[in-house]
């Protein structure tokens, strides 16, 4: 007789929203054309991330999205408010504008110095998503020599969350258009 263990696995939760995109999509553009980028140079990762404003609609998703992880995981979450000095408020939500051309590299959202305090669940809520523009894709080890990867295929009102220290890509924008997802922190609520 044999039985199968495991050990551990990482799930992510994919599903829509069902927001008026517009005002989202108004105020991350106002907000990309006034330069309000998450770091001033441009060689620095949060350069392409866009400053976006915790507006009751964005206050409403983060808590929407925390209840769709509770139905699907039974467990609480809330948004990863890393305020402590020298910290960016906007470390828990922000905006990412792909023009043509542009992906974001392969990355993970969780801090190595304070994971208890940091992103533990993220999220990616896409809100203009041109043709050809680009997909989210994990990659991941089943072993050491085995890497997979996962193509999350990119949708207007379409949301991914996922354990923050997934190590993720966007590939790139091959459309004319602007492609916009809203990313979001989270943390296991104590």
């Amino acid at each position: 007789m044999s039985e199968i263990i495991t050990l551990y696995k990482k799930e992510y939760l994919v599903g829509y929203l069902d927001e008026d995109i517009q005002p989202l999509l108004n105020m991350v553009l106002d907000n990309y054309h006034s330069g309000r980028n998450m770091a001033k140079n441009s060689d620095d990762i949060r350069h392409e991330d866009i400053r976006i404003n915790f507006t009751p609609q964005v206050q409403r998703i983060a808590k929407t999205l925390a209840e769709e992880w509770k139905k699907a995981f039974d467990d609480d979450i809330e948004l990863c408010w890393q305020n402590k000095e020298g910290q960016d408020p906007n470390s828990s939500f922000w905006a990412v504008v792909h023009e043509k051309n542009e992906s974001t590299n392969l990355h993970t959202h969780e801090s190595m110095e304070c994971y208890e305090d940091g992103a533990q669940v993220s999220c990616a809520f896409w809100i203009q998503v041109p043709p050809n523009s680009g997909d989210l894709v994990f990659q991941y080890n089943s072993n050491p020599y085995r890497l997979h990867q996962e193509v999350v295929k990119a949708e207007p009102g379409k949301f991914a969350m996922f354990d923050s220290t997934l190590p993720h890509f966007v590939t790139k924008n091959q459309s004319d258009g602007l492609r916009i997802v809203i990313s979001m922190n989270f943390k296991y609520k104590n």
